[in-house]
């Protein structure tokens, strides 16, 4: 669920020019009611990194760049009704979460161990608890940075991007839950074409992960591995596949991954518009790709950002933001139970905001949506749906 930051996505987005606003749907439906929003930190110049959401388990981590660089996260184990203190990793940046087999935190973070100098660390403890045992994953003398992380099976699958004098390395690397170190990275190839963020995120459900990104050429690719039985949780890739072949001049970018079950659902940013396709048997096959938001042109006065995606049963919903015409923006949910077939598309926040994070939580036994997010530079909030 990995995405760039909005500082930077809309800090070269001209919105000077007056036009019509429109945004592509199919289905008109009032978007959903929100039970009272808890804050769950207020702090200067504070920056949501990512949320995970599994049956009555939330997670939620932020970075804060000041006095000092830290990493919070807090954590419920009621669907969001109430959170428990914060947890905190000094000298750290750019947290991404996942609740694994029910009761498992798992957290990458990007850490500071010298000048020039950061390597992703996982942090792994209890969903209700606030005792966490840190390993590096893959250090270097470089700078390494935007870690995803996903659970599948026995194992624990952790990306990211390594600065490179042109751009950036992307590797993938897996451990074993129960401890023991990661793999030797996998190296996933260059990207030196993305325009406003990093196309980078792993998914894991089941005995299967998912990762999906970007390389220099500008197509979008996907590689999928599967988790054998313990005790060893052998691993077993199964290739890479090109899920939009787009090109350097147009490339795929700011990509979201999400999976539950058989189905995968991937959508990302190209100039014309915001897309997605989704996978019904685990990523063996793909359905068509379908455009969800156009006229998200990358020079115009209208800009469209995907923000995260996430997969309940038949249930997709993807958040993005959008930007145009002077002081007019805000945050959008599209829903689907066909795979994009048909969708609605509802504003959900007006105004900008910074982040806005969606996933599905399980009440009285009910499934409903939950959103972490951040309507300004100083405040990390929660609600969800009633």
């Amino acid at each position: 669920m990995k995405h760039p930051s909005l500082r930077r996505r809309f800090a070269s987005v001209p919105l000077a020019i007056a036009t019509v606003l429109i945004l592509a749907t199919n289905v008109l439906a009032a978007p959903p009611t929100w039970t009272s929003v808890k804050t769950l930190r207020s702090a200067s110049d504070i920056q949501l990194g990512d949320a995970d959401f599994s049956k009555r388990n939330v997670a939620i981590a932020w970075d804060e760049p000041d006095s000092p660089r830290q990493v919070g996260i807090r954590t419920s184990v009621d669907s969001g009704s109430g959170f428990g203190p914060s947890s905190w990793f000094g000298g750290s940046r750019q947290p991404a979460v996942d609740v694994c087999g029910g009761a498992e935190l798992n957290a990458v973070m990007a850490h500071k161990i010298g000048p020039g100098n950061w390597f992703i660390e996982h942090a792994q403890g209890s969903i209700d608890g606030d005792s966490f045992l840190t390993t590096p994953v893959a250090p270097s003398d470089g700078i390494q940075k935007h870690p995803d992380v996903a659970c599948a099976g026995g194992r624990l699958f952790v990306s990211w991007l390594e600065e490179e004098p042109s751009g950036d390395r992307l590797f993938v690397a897996h451990g074993l839950r129960t401890g023991g170190g990661f793999s030797a990275p996998i190296d996933l190839g260059f990207d030196s074409e993305t325009f406003f963020g990093h196309s980078l995120a792993v998914a894991g459900v089941g005995d299967m992960a998912y990762v999906a990104y970007a390389r220099t050429g500008g197509d979008l690719r996907l590689m999928r591995w599967q988790v054998g039985n313990a005790p060893d949780f052998n691993v077993t890739p199964l290739g890479e596949q090109i899920l939009d072949d787009a090109r350097r001049g147009d490339p795929a970018d700011q990509v979201v991954i999400a999976a539950a079950g058989n189905k995968v659902a991937v959508a990302w940013f190209r100039c014309d518009a915001l897309y997605a396709r989704v996978s019904n048997d685990r990523g063996a096959t793909w359905g068509p790709t379908r455009e969800l938001v156009g006229h998200a042109a990358c020079g115009g006065d209208f800009f469209a950002s995907p923000e995260s995606i996430a997969v309940n049963g038949k249930r997709i919903g993807f958040s993005y933001s959008f930007a145009g015409i002077p002081n007019v923006g805000g945050v959008a949910l599209i829903r689907t139970m066909n795979n994009f077939v048909n969708f609605t598309d509802d504003t959900i926040a007006n105004g900008f905001h910074f982040e806005h994070l969606v996933g599905y939580v399980s009440v009285s036994g009910q499934t409903r949506l939950g959103a972490a997010f951040q309507p300004d530079s100083n405040r990390v909030r929660f609600r969800r749906q009633q």
